[in-house]
């Protein structure tokens, strides 16, 4: 990183340490604690969400996030290894206090369903005495390209027991949906780190492939036996693909900074998992577009960001309806090309484009 970069970077860090809205006090939730009626909830379950698998949802909920210190250590140990002082920064001073607090109003619902606190307590002892496998790099990319990820999936995962909730145990609700909001803060902080390193040297736009590739929530080593079923319970919580897929290819978009490295991002993961770019197959795709020598990824970006609803972030740039600027041919024609891409990129593919970083 260069020292302009790392320059920015601080300053980043300097005004979200400044500035890191409404932290969670935990007396907040103790106090809704002593009203938490939970009565409700069990009869009022999705359609077939089992009580077996609430009680999952909310254990699995609650032990990656008790785990808090063992994420903060590696991230600490690996920003000073990389002389990548901010992100030490951020990590001990805003986003450790922050975490603390998730756990909280899970280990309360739990107890108010019955379950022992010391029994709550073992399970904790014991998710904190794993280890944390994490295969998605340790330079200060990877790290907050993991960070972005990852809180992307918990902010989702958080909001969909905020809305099973909401009706039965609205006291509940609230309490995840406060959870919910810290991890939509985290994601925002990680989006931005990543995109000022990408700004400052962008062969590092590389890593979030590398990232995608081998993203793994942290419940697969924590908790494995509960992570497993996170997609299956995501489906029974009637969580909503369409907007989350949206919302984690814009994400993607602003952190790149550029279509073409949106393509080549989606057309590397397809080319690794055997997956289709439309008619071709991943691996055909990459090779035709190396003997171009590249000059389609952008319009595979523009295409994806069209499948997604998000067309309208580049029909501004090139002469598309609302931009002022007149379309000449070259322009229509690429835009011909775009949306003929972008029906081929169907719901299915960018679904297991966006299940990479839920699951």
């Amino acid at each position: 990183m260069s020292a302009g970069g790392s320059r920015q970077l601080g300053r980043v860090v300097a005004g979200i340490e400044r500035a890191p809205g409404k932290m969670i006090d935990p007396a907040e939730f103790a106090e809704i604690m002593e009203d938490l009626d939970v009565s409700g909830v069990l009869a009022s379950l999705p359609g077939g969400l089992s009580e077996a698998d609430f009680i999952g949802i909310l254990k699995l909920t609650m032990l990656t996030e008790c785990a808090t210190e063992t994420f903060a250590d590696a991230i600490e140990t690996n920003a000073l290894r990389h002389d990548a002082g901010w992100l030490f920064r951020f990590t001990h001073n805003v986003w450790t206090p922050d975490e603390l607090t998730h756990a909280t109003p899970y280990k309360y619902i739990l107890m108010r369903l019955g379950f022992a606190e010391s029994e709550l307590d073992r399970e904790i002892r014991e998710t904190r005495g794993r280890s944390l496998e994490h295969r998605s790099g340790v330079t200060p990319m990877h790290l907050t390209t993991y960070g972005m990820l990852s809180e992307y999936a918990t902010d989702k995962w958080h909001g969909a027991i905020h809305q099973m909730l909401r009706r039965s145990c609205p006291a509940a609700a609230y309490m995840a949906a406060r959870v919910k909001r810290r991890e939509t803060f985290h994601r925002v902080w990680y989006r931005d780190m990543t995109a000022v390193q990408i700004q400052a040297n962008p062969g590092l736009a590389r890593y979030v492939g590398e990232v995608m590739l081998t993203f793994r929530m942290p419940g697969a080593s924590l908790a494995p036996e509960l992570q497993k079923e996170a997609g299956r319970w995501l489906t029974l919580m009637e969580w909503d693909f369409e907007p989350a897929a949206k919302e984690l290819i814009r994400l993607l978009n602003d952190v790149l900074a550029e279509p073409g490295r949106l393509g080549r991002l989606l057309m590397t993961i397809a080319a690794e998992r055997g997956e289709r770019i439309g008619p071709l197959s991943g691996r055909s795709a990459q090779r035709a577009m190396a003997l171009a020598g590249g000059a389609g990824y952008g319009l595979v970006g523009e295409a994806l960001l069209e499948s997604a609803g998000l067309g309208y972030l580049v029909d501004v740039h090139d002469g598309g309806e609302g931009s002022g600027v007149p379309a000449n041919e070259p322009l229509k024609l690429r835009r011909l090309l775009r949306t003929w891409l972008a029906r081929r990129l169907d719901l299915d593919m960018r679904s297991r484009f966006t299940n990479r970083a839920t699951t």
